[in-house]
C-alpha cells in the first residue's frame, strides 16, 4: 500500500511542472470600439477608407503571430462550441478614447498637434462574458508644423500611428504579460479627485463639461503603471453606470463584466503652477509644475492599520524654453506643458517599482520613507500578476 502511494506521489510531482506551465488557450477576437462610439472617431473613417475593420484586423493578426508568450497560445480560428470554459478566452484590442487637439503659438509660427489614443487589451471569457484581464495602453504623438494640420493630414498621421506605434506597443505588452485563468488579486484606479486649483486650470484650458475628464487622467496613469510593470489593471468606471465594459464590433457587441479590484488607487490632481526660472534677451525658461496625491488602499484588509498602503504627494517640474515673441499669448497654449509635466510625473512614479530613483524622489516628494513605500507597492503589483 505504501509503495502504491509513493508511486502515485512521484507521478503527481512529475506532472506538476507541466500543469503549472500549461498555456492558456486564447482565441484572437480582433479590434473593437470600447466606451467611445465609432462615429465619433477619425479612426473609424480611416478604417472605412481602407477596407473596414478588415484593415486593422489584418495588421493585428500579422503582429499577433509574432508573439511568443509562455503563458498563452493564440488561435486564429473561430471559437468551437464544444470548447470548455477555460479554453474560451478571447483577446481583443479595444479603442477606448481618441483625443486630437492643436494649439498655435503665433509668435513662433508654430502649431502643435497632439494625438492621443487610449486602448484596452482585453482578455475575456466568451462563455460568461467575464473579464479575465485588461491591459491599458496609451499612445501619444506630438506633431509640430508651421500651420494647423488639415483633416487629411491628421488622417495620414493617425494611419501611421496604427501601422507603427500601436502595433509596436501592442506587441510589447502582450509579449511580456503573464496571463492566468484566474488572478489572486487585482488592482485598479477607483477614484479620481480634482482639488480647487486643478478645477480652476481646467476652466481656463479644458472643456469642464467633458463627462470623461476624470477617465482621461485615470487611463493615463493606468497605462504608465501597466506598461512599466507588466501588470493588468481593472478599467476605471466613470463612464459606466454598471460595472461592465462594452465592446463594439462590426456586427455585434458584448458587455463584459468587470471584477472589483482588491487594491484601489485614488488619484488626486492637486493642481498646476508655472514659475519663471531664467530670463534671457531672446527667450525665457519657465518651469511647469504638476502636483498629485496617490493613495493605494486595500479596503477588505481586516486590520484597519494595514488598509492604507501608500498615501503620498508628488510633484514634477518641466523646464520649457519660450521665445519672447510667444509670451504675449502664453496663456492660450500653456496647458500642453502642464499636461506634459503630468505625464512625466505618471511615468516616473510608475518606474519607481522597477528601479528606485533617489534623485527623482528627492525632487518630487517630501517624504523620507519612499523607498519602503515603493517596495511595498512592488509587492502588491507582484501579487496581482
Amino acid at each position: 500500500m505504501n509503495k502504491v502511494f509513493l508511486v502515485l506521489t512521484i507521478i503527481k510531482l512529475l506532472l506538476l511542472p507541466s500543469i503549472v506551465n500549461a498555456k492558456n488557450n486564447v482565441v484572437f477576437g480582433g479590434f473593437s470600439f470600447g466606451s467611445i462610439l465609432p462615429q465619433n472617431t477619425i479612426s473609424n473613417g480611416i478604417f472605412k477608407e481602407n477596407g473596414g475593420l478588415l484593415y486593422i484586423n489584418k495588421l493585428l493578426i500579422n503582429k499577433t503571430k509574432e508573439i511568443a508568450n509562455e503563458s498563452f497560445s493564440i488561435n486564429f480560428e473561430l471559437l468551437k462550441d464544444e470548447a470548455n470554459e477555460e479554453d474560451q478566452n478571447i483577446l481583443v484590442l479595444a479603442l477606448d478614447n481618441e483625443y486630437i487637439n492643436n494649439v498655435s503659438i503665433p509668435g513662433d509660427n508654430l502649431t502643435r498637434t497632439d494625438i492621443i489614443l487610449n486602448f484596452q487589451i482585453v482578455f475575456f471569457n466568451a462563455k460568461n462574458n467575464f473579464l479575465t484581464a485588461s491591459i491599458p495602453l496609451e499612445i501619444s504623438k506630438n506633431i509640430s508644423s508651421a500651420e494647423k494640420l488639415s483633416k487629411s493630414q491628421i488622417k495620414t498621421e493617425l494611419k501611421k500611428m496604427y501601422e507603427n506605434e500601436v502595433l509596436k506597443y501592442y506587441f510589447e505588452l502582450l509579449n511580456n504579460f503573464t496571463l492566468k485563468s484566474k488572478f489572486k488579486n487585482r488592482i485598479g484606479i477607483t477614484e479620481v479627485i480634482f482639488e480647487d486649483n486643478a478645477k480652476q486650470k481646467f476652466k481656463e484650458y479644458l472643456n469642464v463639461k467633458d463627462i470623461f475628464l476624470k477617465n482621461k487622467f485615470a487611463k493615463s496613469l493606468s497605462s504608465f503603471i501597466a506598461f512599466n510593470n507588466d501588470i493588468a489593471i481593472v478599467p476605471y468606471g466613470q463612464d459606466r453606470t454598471t460595472n461592465t465594459l462594452m465592446l463594439r464590433f462590426e456586427n455585434t457587441q458584448r458587455e463584459i463584466k468587470l471584477p472589483n479590484p482588491d487594491y484601489h488607487i485614488y488619484l488626486t490632481i492637486r493642481g498646476f503652477k508655472n514659475v519663471l526660472f531664467k530670463e534671457g534677451n531672446i527667450d525665457e525658461q519657465w518651469i511647469y509644475g504638476s502636483f498629485v496625491n496617490i493613495k493605494v488602499i486595500q479596503p477588505d484588509n481586516p486590520d484597519e492599520n494595514l488598509k492604507i498602503k501608500m498615501d503620498e504627494k508628488f510633484k514634477h517640474g518641466l523646464n520649457v524654453e519660450l521665445s519672447k515673441r510667444s509670451l504675449e499669448n502664453k496663456e492660450s497654449f500653456e496647458w500642453i506643458f502642464f499636461n506634459d509635466s503630468l505625464k512625466v510625473l505618471f511615468d516616473n512614479f510608475s518606474k519607481q517599482t522597477i528601479e528606485f530613483d533617489k534623485k527623482w524622489i528627492k525632487s518630487s516628494s517630501d517624504s523620507k520613507k519612499m523607498k519602503k513605500k515603493f517596495e511595498g507597492l512592488k509587492n502588491i503589483y507582484e501579487s496581482c500578476k
